[in-house]
């Protein structure tokens, strides 16, 4: 896989992660049904914002990861193509 995409994959990962973070930021929106299942929702409202932080979170370090993969393939490229382009070196 050629490191361009590599690193496509890895802003795509963390185009992901800011989607996650707008999510988590919409249900932190006061909603108001009153009655008993007030609490319900609230509760439910809290896990999502939770698993959206968490998947966020996850999907950043993700993206941070998969673009480190891309850095050392190219690093490793470069170290290679100068090594076979020195004189006398086989």
């Amino acid at each position: 896989m050629p490191a361009l995409e590599v690193y496509a994959l890895a802003d795509a990962l963390r185009n992901c992660a800011a989607e996650a973070d707008e999510a988590q930021h919409r249900l932190a929106v006061p909603t108001h049904v009153g009655g008993p299942l007030q609490t319900a929702v609230e509760a439910f409202l809290d896990s999502h914002r939770t698993a959206g932080h968490a998947v966020a979170g996850e999907l950043r370090w993700l993206g941070e990861t998969v673009s480190g993969v891309a850095d050392s393939w190219l690093a490793l490229d470069g170290a290679l193509l100068a090594r076979v382009r020195r004189p006398g070196v086989k």
